[in-house]
């Protein structure tokens, strides 16, 4: 593309992409929760994802010609898991801090991987198994209270989020063999404004945004979060590795929370950091020791 030869793109501009698109995309829990004072979970969804289409639509509108039934069917499917999932992670949002709301979401860590064994009938290897279990102990001190250990409803909701887009992304792996990923990419961010407006037509009063920061919040999510987030990431990826790609993972949870503390005023005690510096170790560790093996594999070669 003449855009990449414009850039110069080598693999370390490929990285600075990928974790700029993390950290853009963990902005959402933040903007979130101001665009909620006066909207609804399914009205915020729908107007962040509406926008978010038209603007990738008119930057690619070629490739909205690029369709058929087949993949449309796939963009739908893709668009009612990542819908889920952001409906779960909304109304948990509104009693939970995004600071522990995206460390939270850190447990995809566990949840992918399973769903893969289950799908794909086979036992985990033994790296899975340990990131898992650092995972789960990381949780339970995020979430402990005083001498209470135990989830509220709302970081319940959060989980049961992460749990969707786990699915979300096993089945745009699926998609992404046989679909061009542009394509489903558009597609799927109009069926999840469609999911969202159905859901807020049965389940909410609707209600525009009141005041310029709400506004403000509501385009924020869809170009930042959505439309530049959710774009620039794949065009990263292709110059670097998978291994690369999860180590930068951790920009998400991390953005997120030095934001909610900024801005939201959120405080994090003791155990709070030692539960997110745990669920950093179960994203970290894993990706870095691939790096690492798939590196000295190819100095051997």
């Amino acid at each position: 593309m003449d855009w990449e030869k414009r850039l110069n793109m080598n693999e370390r501009k490929g990285e600075f992409l990928v974790g700029l698109a993390l950290a853009l995309r963990a902005s959402s829990l933040l903007f979130g929760k101001i665009a909620m004072r006066t909207m609804g979970p399914f009205l915020t969804i729908g107007l962040r994802f509406t926008i978010a289409f038209i603007l990738i639509a008119v930057l690619f509108r070629r490739n909205l010609t690029k369709v058929d039934a087949k993949t449309l069917l796939h963009c739908a499917e893709i668009g009612i898991f990542f819908f889920l999932a952001m409906v779960f992670e909304l109304y948990g949002l509104q009693t939970t801090p995004s600071s522990v709301t995206a460390f939270l979401e850190g447990a995809v860590v566990i949840f992918v991987p399973a769903f893969t064994c289950i799908i794909q009938r086979k036992l985990p290897d033994r790296l899975t198994v340990i990131s898992a279990v650092i995972a789960m102990t990381g949780m339970g001190f995020l979430t402990l209270k005083g001498d209470h250990l135990g989830f509220t409803v709302g970081e319940l909701l959060v989980l049961g989020g992460t749990v969707w887009y786990s699915l979300s992304v096993i089945v745009t792996d699926k998609a992404a063999k046989n679909d061009d990923l542009l394509t489903v990419a558009i597609y799927q961010l109009l069926f999840i404004a469609i999911f969202a407006y159905i859901g807020a037509f049965f389940f909410e009063e609707i209600r525009l945004p009141e005041s310029g920061q709400e506004w403000g919040a509501v385009l924020a999510l869809a170009i930042i979060c959505s439309g530049v987030g959710f774009t620039i990431q794949p065009f990263g990826q292709k110059y670097t590795t998978p291994e690369r790609a999860g180590i930068l993972a951790v920009f998400n949870p991390l953005t997120a929370a030095v934001l909610g503390v900024i801005f939201l005023h959120e405080t994090m005690t003791g155990s709070m950091i030692i539960g997110a510096v745990m669920i950093l170790i179960s994203i970290l560790a894993p990706a870095w020791i691939q790096d690492r093996r798939s590196r000295t594999g190819n100095d051997a070669g």
